[in-house]
């Protein structure tokens, strides 16, 4: 009993958002065992026994030599790809339960992606760009164009909205694709590579933006070699090297 005479109820537990047990992923080819396959002149599994958890809020920031597997690390968690092997629970859902279309409902709700290179409409606007999951999700044009508009607000584009994409630049670019990330308003965010292509001034902006996501409560999964991203990172995690067929990551 507390002081005030009333029971002490303990709180359920919090899921991380991110779960991964022995996970694996094989593409086409790789589906025996990396040992085998390295013997018979082929490449190993480009996923092998990763655990991983991240907890709500965090940012942590993945690194590692070009082929580790970080951006099929990020397309599995971002259920675009489904393990060969293990188990990934998101937000407490076990996600090898669910069809595709419950997959993609999930998906829309929970992740927002940033891809590289960004995958966007040249001739559309920076609206129409943002304001894409929403077409997908079925909402009204109003609430697309609403919603889309505070997105670009957010990222700094507000004044750029209307302007086809080919005619911005790579750093614009680059932030129409966070924004159209957040439009749905997702708790996780995953982020591969996003200062790629950008000089240091124009990656600092763009870094500066996705660590400002962790005051949203939104946790951020980044695969970036850029130092300024560690700086800001709760996590950072160093990738092993290509090929490596260990239990990742390392121990």
């Amino acid at each position: 009993m507390t002081r005030a005479g009333l029971a002490t109820v303990p709180l359920p537990a919090v899921p991380p958002v991110v779960d991964l047990r022995g996970v694996g992923f094989s593409y086409p080819g790789q589906q025996r065992g990396a040992a085998q396959h390295t013997r018979n002149g082929l490449p190993p599994p480009a996923l092998s026994r990763v655990d991983l958890t991240i907890s709500a809020g965090e940012l942590v920031t993945l690194t590692g030599p070009a082929g580790s597997g970080k951006s099929t690390l990020l397309s599995v968690i971002g259920l675009l790809l489904r393990p060969t092997a293990g188990s990934y629970l998101l937000n407490g859902i076990d996600t090898a339960r669910l069809g595709d279309r419950d997959r993609a409902a999930l998906r829309a709700r929970e992740i927002g992606i940033v891809s590289q290179p960004v995958q966007l409409l040249p001739s559309r606007t920076a609206l129409d760009n943002a304001a894409l999951p929403l077409v997908y999700l079925g909402a009204p044009l109003r609430l697309r164009r609403s919603v889309a508009g505070a997105a670009l607000e957010r990222v700094g584009l507000a004044a750029q909205a209307n302007i086809p994409v080919r005619d911005l630049s790579a750093d614009e670019r680059q932030r129409v694709a966070i924004g159209r990330a957040l439009v749905t308003e997702p708790g996780l965010v995953l982020c591969d590579d996003p200062t790629a292509s950008l000089d240091p001034e124009l990656a600092a902006q763009v870094i500066g933006l996705l660590t400002s996501l962790r005051s949203d409560g939104r946790t951020v999964l980044l695969a970036t070699d850029d130092q300024l991203a560690a700086a800001y990172a709760s996590r950072c995690i160093r990738w092993g090297d290509a090929g490596d067929d260990g239990p990742w990551p390392p121990r």
